[in-house]
């Protein structure tokens, strides 16, 4: 009788995206203007593209410009947030797959699966419980996102 309970229980934790999941719309629109900054700034020649040599030293948006198959510039709404989605969806997906055991948290052994979470394990655990959370992984995304300058 508790079985189907604990079962029912899971599948319901399962279902329901914790507030972690996804991080705050407030957040993303802070991020989004930081990317934009970051756009108009590396946008040397102002000609609303960022061609690959404009790219140099920034390796978050050198691989986002390799995703782009076929593609040899990044325009501002590939690095911005649009209305109604959410970034950060690949992260998610690949987090989940790796957290074998569905407790929304990865520790040394899940890590494994995801090779630069592994390598900086220590350094993403920033409270030091011997698991990542996704929302460790999201602090760590913002904090790395480039700051809006103030005039």
């Amino acid at each position: 009788m508790k079985l189907p309970v604990l079962i029912a229980g899971a599948a319901l934790n399962l279902l329901l995206v914790p507030g972690v999941a996804w991080p705050d719309q407030g957040a993303m629109r802070a991020y989004n203007q930081r990317m934009e900054s970051l756009f108009l700034r590396l946008d040397s020649n102002g000609n609303g593209r960022l061609e690959r040599q404009e790219l140099d030293g920034r390796p978050a948006l050198q691989r986002q410009l390799k995703r782009k198959a076929g593609q040899h510039f990044l325009l501002l709404e590939d690095v911005r947030t649009r209305r109604g989605t959410v970034r950060g969806q690949r992260l998610t997906h690949r987090f989940r797959k790796a957290d074998l055991n569905s407790d929304r948290r990865l520790n040394r052994q899940e890590a494994t699966r995801l090779p630069w979470v592994e390598r900086h394990f220590n350094g993403l655990d920033r409270n030091r419980d011997a698991h990542v959370t996704l929302e460790e992984l999201w602090d760590l995304q913002r904090a790395l996102a480039p700051r809006q300058r103030r005039p």
